[in-house]
């Protein structure tokens, strides 16, 4: 059967737009479930490989942590996948369509466990990225106070918003019915600005790490931990880009921030678990992992004994061996130098 134009509802085109960008955010959001899926279990598998007597106490807290953002992504998605069945199968004649639906019934329980969901998701991803940052910024000359002052401010207002969003979607009460203040654009932006400041946070750091060890040892030195792809991992990049598409498209009243807005927990959840996932690995940034790499540089003895090897070689006598003279060969005359 062909294709007919007159079987096209009698909506307008931007109704029609938004129950399109509804739609294939489920979509969106279905195949980041299944990356969450197995980035989970991943995770699982190498904390439990790594937990012993003497690390539990470090493990288990992750452990409980991925274990309950598995079962809230599981939750939302259920959720999910039941109010879009209800608007676009079970209650699909209702007045003004799937988009009306959506705008009219989003407090029905069904809905409502995915905005919970939802929402302590995004305390607890909101959480672990200002640990991250913490614990990335541990160290520093700077008091740690005020280095996480303005990042625990951003964290608290979002809680609140988030809460006061919680209540105005699902309460009955007066105050949260008749207000004409919509804590959605406060909940959002605040969430997604803290994600963004972090972001920026941790990559300068990260840059100034990799700036150190980069003319103290080379470039070769402390990859896993100064990649690019380790900033775009620690510091939640991923999610944060999302954020900024999604803001931008909700500021300009966009339909298609429906899609983002459906897929946005999912995205915030992988990236959740993809820093989780290095610091099962051993890879993530530490408060030992500067000295560890510092360590791990060639020993003045090695240089002494011409492992490496620079352009012209140069002899040198030591003035307290009565041996030959001992060459030292580098591909960097100055790092020899300095390193001996």
């Amino acid at each position: 059967m062909s294709s007919n134009s007159s079987w096209t509802p009698n909506e307008s085109s931007e109704t029609l737009l938004a129950e399109k960008g509804w739609l294939q955010g489920t979509v969106v959001s279905a195949v980041a479930y299944g990356i969450d899926v197995a980035l989970f279990f991943m995770c699982f598998h190498l904390l439990w490989l790594h937990t012993n007597r003497t690390n539990y106490k470090k493990q288990l807290p992750l452990l409980i942590y991925i274990t309950t953002i598995f079962i809230l992504s599981t939750l939302f998605m259920a959720s999910l996948a039941n109010f879009t069945q209800l608007a676009f199968i079970q209650d699909r004649n209702y007045p003004g369509g799937p988009n009306a639906f959506e705008n009219t019934m989003f407090g029905i329980p069904v809905d409502n466990l995915g905005n919970a969901c939802g929402l302590i998701t995004m305390i607890l991803s909101d959480t672990l990225v200002v640990w991250r940052c913490m614990v990335i910024y541990r160290g520093c000359m700077v008091p740690m106070w005020i280095i996480m002052l303005f990042p625990c401010l951003m964290l608290t207002a979002s809680i609140a918003m988030g809460i006061m969003w919680m209540l105005q979607v699902t309460a009955n009460s007066p105050y949260f019915t008749s207000t004409k203040i919509n804590y959605t654009v406060p909940y959002l932006s605040l969430s997604l600005a803290l994600n963004i400041v972090i972001t920026i946070v941790i990559v300068l750091r990260l840059l100034t790490y990799r700036r150190r060890i980069t003319k103290a040892l080379g470039s070769s030195y402390g990859t896993q931990y100064t990649s690019i792809a380790a900033m775009i991992v620690e510091s939640a990049a991923l999610y944060s880009t999302f954020s900024v598409a999604l803001l931008l498209l909700f500021l300009t009243n966009n339909p298609i921030s429906a899609t983002f807005i459906e897929s946005l927990t999912q995205v915030q959840i992988i990236a959740m678990l993809l820093i989780v996932f290095r610091v099962a690995q051993g890879k993530g940034w530490s408060q030992e992992t500067m000295s560890r790499v510092m360590t791990s540089r060639p020993s003045v003895q090695a240089i002494r004994m011409g492992d490496l090897e620079y352009e012209g070689s140069k002899t040198c006598a030591s003035s307290t061996s009565t041996g030959p003279p001992v060459v030292y060969k580098s591909n960097d005359r100055n790092s020899v130098e300095a390193a001996v």
